[in-house]
């Protein structure tokens, strides 16, 4: 059990030693030393001191999570935040420290409300015209503080600098806006990174001994560009990263993996026509091969009835992972190499000029598996549309003559690749 003398020379040394991460838990009880408390000159340190103390005596007489224990808790990282305003970067894991427990605290209150409110079968409380606050929602505007004081930071010294602790409270900014639903709020903390990003310390830097933490920032920034900005060649670079930096045969791992991998997946078809190694993924990751199998089968055949029939079957878990967008768009691929296929098949496949009616048939059969005994203008038309969107993507070189029913395809490259790579490539 520590003493308040020894969490007063932590600060004093300046440094973030186990005495003083521990004095912060509330779950670790101090000696409470009210002399020792009244002898201290900082009236900063002194409030932070108090208020922890109460926290504990708090946690140690109720026993569970209260919201008096959030209240204490949110009041506990306030006063830190006035102190390590004027401190160097040593402070940065005792706010985190601090920070983590106070969303801890705020996450199962959130949760006890929730079941509660679904067991009485009640409509959310309003104040006046707003919605009652969650504890989340709370907890993140002192959190935000502590974000904002590391990125602030203008110490001349980069080495003390406490923009060295910032991704640490990105990576809790980024669970609490994803838990909240709240994309607008994780958009403006992107493209704050984003605007800042040559004053701050690369994140393999910063967080060089956290190998989570830098796994988790770069998931979320990967998430963010695929998911929700379409960008998912930016969105698969993250994600790589992430991927790279997992610890190899790691079991505990293998969730957070999977989470990459079932992202990276689709990214990788749509940002550079590469698919995986189906063999690898299902030793590596069944779950995720188990996932795609199907999907990458009818990429790779061109086969528009099975795509859309993966795609009906796994509809709700691909908009729970915001990845319904992004599969949709596949099926531009899987036309494609239907439109490739075709075309290899024809009596003379180096042709230019093709008349739309062999690929009307093509994709009328793909998609129902029945045979087509009549083509009607509708048919064309909808043939035409398909193709003009894959000119207009660059997946094909040609141009459509409508009046003539025909497509003509370049000469030279009429199926150009995205990328030249060693990796599997459509």
């Amino acid at each position: 059990m520590s003493s308040l003398k020894d969490v007063v020379a932590s600060f004093k040394r300046k440094k973030a030693d186990l005495r003083l991460i521990d004095f912060v838990n509330f779950k670790f009880q101090c000696q409470n030393d009210v002399l020792a408390i009244q002898n201290v000159r900082d009236e900063k340190l002194a409030r932070f001191l108090q208020i922890t103390q109460q926290l504990k005596q708090t946690y140690a007489t109720e026993g569970t999570y209260s919201e008096a224990l959030f209240e204490l808790s949110n009041e506990q990282l306030k006063a830190l935040n006035r102190i390590a305003d004027g401190e160097e970067a040593w402070i940065t894991d005792v706010l985190q420290s601090c920070a983590r427990q106070l969303l801890k605290v705020g996450q199962e209150l959130d949760r006890r409300a929730k079941e509660e409110s679904i067991t009485a079968n009640k409509k959310k409380k309003v104040k006046g015209d707003l919605e009652e606050e969650t504890f989340l929602e709370k907890c993140v505007r002192t959190i935000h503080t502590s974000f904002k004081l590391c990125l602030n930071d203008r110490n001349p010294d980069f080495q003390r600098n406490k923009k060295w602790g910032v991704y640490y409270f990105i990576n809790i900014e980024f669970k609490i806006y994803q838990q909240l639903g709240n994309r607008d709020m994780v958009r403006n903390l992107v493209k704050v990174i984003a605007s800042r990003v040559s004053e701050l310390p690369a994140p393999e830097k910063a967080l060089r001994s956290h190998r989570s933490q830098l796994i988790t920032y770069l998931y979320y920034l990967g998430e963010h560009y695929g998911c929700h900005e379409g960008d998912y060649r930016r969105g698969f670079e993250y994600l790589q990263r992430a991927w790279l930096g997992c610890p190899a045969n790691a079991s505990q791992m293998s969730r957070q993996t999977d989470k990459i991998v079932a992202l990276l997946v689709p990214f990788a078809l749509l940002a550079s026509h590469w698919y995986p190694d189906m063999s690898a993924l299902a030793q590596y990751h069944p779950r995720v091969a188990l996932l795609y199998a199907p999907l990458i089968k009818s990429v790779l055949n061109g086969d528009l009835r099975e795509f859309d029939k993966w795609l009906a079957a796994n509809e709700m878990f691909l908009m729970r992972r915001n990845l319904y967008v992004a599969t949709v768009l596949i099926r531009q691929l899987v036309l494609l190499k239907l439109i490739k296929t075709t075309r290899a098949g024809f009596k003379d496949p180096a042709a230019s000029v093709v008349p739309l009616a062999s690929f009307v048939a093509a994709i009328r059969y793909s998609a129902k598996h029945s045979h087509v005994t009549h083509i009607t203008d509708d048919d064309h038309d909808e043939t035409e549309c398909l193709l003009a969107d894959l000119i207009a993507r660059g997946y094909v070189r040609g141009y459509l003559s409508h009046a003539n029913r025909v497509i003509v395809l370049s000469k030279s490259n009429p199926f150009p690749k995205l990328v030249s790579s060693p990796q599997s490539q459509l």
